[in-house]
């Protein structure tokens, strides 16, 4: 059996015509790769800071009148805070580089995976922030099990002890260039030019242009 004379004029697979990328998804795509490449960053001094922070923290509260059991549960709390806080923003700054990719490459899938992104590490910077910079107006007595407002006081000077102020200084600049990043990813990946370059198809199915 012969197969039939398929019509040369009317392709079965889609015809994409190629568009010239918008200046705005190449600002975007770039903006996702350096965003993401600052977040590494900020999310690799939270882990590796961590660890002294919390062991400096034990050692002042206990000098503040803590008990040594409460200060454990406390600073484990505190690792909690700054480890699980630390690696959320790793993973979703290493996701943003292969979506800045697919941002480049006209990826519809990566523009709203950019900006499900850009969401949530705003969101995981305001966290961090929270935790590092805002991190004596916590009640950290809470994770000893029990609330004390005079250990709680205690705590929220250890913990500022504690805290260097360089990493302060250092985190919260990283967490302000990457959430400016994303917030100029947001704005960018939502114009009318950016949505038309990312959906725009041309598809010709029985002689009809969709």
């Amino acid at each position: 059996m012969f197969d039939p004379i398929e019509d040369p004029t009317q392709p079965y697979d889609p015809v994409i015509i190629p568009r010239r990328r918008p200046v705005a998804v190449t600002v975007a795509g770039m903006a996702l790769y350096s965003a993401g490449a600052v977040g590494i960053i900020a999310a690799l001094a939270v882990l590796a800071t961590a660890g002294a922070v919390v062991d400096d923290f034990r050692e002042r509260a206990v000098a503040l009148g803590v008990s040594s059991v409460d200060a454990a549960d406390i600073g484990r709390g505190i690792r909690t805070a700054l480890v699980s806080s630390g690696c959320g923003a790793l993973a979703l700054a290493v996701v943003s580089l292969p979506l800045a990719r697919g941002v480049m490459r006209r990826m519809e899938a990566a523009r709203i995976g950019a900006l499900v992104v850009a969401g949530a590490c705003l969101g995981c910077g305001l966290v961090r922030t929270s935790v590092t910079a805002f991190g004596t107006s916590v009640d950290w007595s809470a994770a000893a099990g029990h609330r004390d407002p005079a250990m709680a006081g205690a705590a929220a000077q250890a913990f500022a002890d504690a805290m260097p102020g360089w990493f302060v200084g250092l985190n919260g600049g990283l967490t302000d260039l990457t959430a400016l990043g994303y917030i100029a990813v947001a704005v960018l990946l939502v114009t009318r030019q950016s949505r038309e370059y990312f959906r725009t198809r041309v598809v010709w199915y029985a002689g009809q242009l969709e």
